[in-house]
């Protein structure tokens, strides 16, 4: 099946965001302020059709001997140069573990990339966040780019460096891959520790389990929600797209962080050598 046409990729009937005066799309709008701003999480399901999901699944599934391998045990808040004492939140680690389909490894005519570049989304995006200014990422190496998760893959518990995540599902795992969160667990006035490090020990008192489908948009905001996705069970790989936006125009990611990317991804191949069946 081609895919050359952007209503084979989106459920236009569903989500007619090329229509952005229609009562749908403000609709839609309505709905996924509110649910941000109670849950942290919209998701708009069936975005994508499920052929195209399964193409862009096994498109990406086929660049990952070539993609780069993140493996570590991490803390939740990122680098953080204070000291704080032995069994303080702050100090808690857990497994971070996947690999990662690069910008330069999707082609320019993907599926992918398509809903990406798709103007449409961008500024229903712009309008669902309540930005002035919203432009895709010029990153050649992270503006668009996929995880996939096999047997044992997992993302610890963490909050966000940036205020919002925007994802698609692909594929699904056998089982595990679930994608978990607190929402608003800490504020920018209280940091909450008690909870954070309930839920870091084990407690499921706060933990949400999102109900993702394949074909789900995926609108999070995670730089005050600790969230994480469960091990991966089973053969099926869990793979996700992601979509790197920013406030500012001509936004690159930092170079320290793209050396890193370049000492865990293996040499180059050609596209065309790497979609050889």
């Amino acid at each position: 099946m081609e895919f050359n046409d952007i209503a084979a990729i989106i459920d236009l009937d569903r989500y007619p965001l090329h229509q952005s005066d229609s009562v749908a799309a403000k609709s839609l709008l309505s709905l996924g302020r509110k649910t941000l701003a109670s849950d942290a999480l919209f998701s708009m399901p069936g975005f994508v059709r499920l052929e195209a999901t399964a193409f862009m699944a096994a498109e990406l599934e086929a660049r990952l001997p070539w993609a780069s391998r993140y493996e570590s045990m991490n803390d939740a808040y990122g680098y953080d140069e204070d000291q704080w004492p032995e069994g303080h939140p702050r100090t808690a680690r857990s497994l971070f573990r996947y690999h990662q389909v690069l910008n330069h490894q999707i082609s320019n005519d993907s599926p992918l990339r398509k809903i990406y570049c798709w103007e449409p989304l961008r500024e229903f995006l712009r309008q669902l966040m309540g930005y002035e200014t919203f432009h895709r990422s010029e990153c050649p190496h992270l503006a668009l780019t996929a995880k996939i998760a096999g047997e044992g893959d997992t993302d610890g518990w963490h909050f966000d460096g940036n205020d919002v995540v925007f994802s698609v599902l692909l594929r699904a795992p056998e089982q595990g891959g679930q994608f978990e969160y607190v929402p608003n667990i800490r504020t920018d006035a209280e940091q909450n520790y008690d909870d954070v490090a309930a839920v870091l020990a084990g407690s499921r008192d706060f933990v949400r389990v999102a109900k993702l489908a394949v074909g789900d948009l995926n609108v999070f905001q995670g730089d005050q929600t600790l969230h994480r996705v469960s091990p991966v069970v089973g053969n099926r790989k869990r793979i996700v797209g992601l979509f790197s936006y920013d406030r500012q125009s001509g936004t690159n990611f930092g170079e320290s962080y793209i050396s890193q990317l370049r000492r865990r991804t293996p040499a180059y191949v050609p596209l065309h050598v790497a979609a050889e069946k």
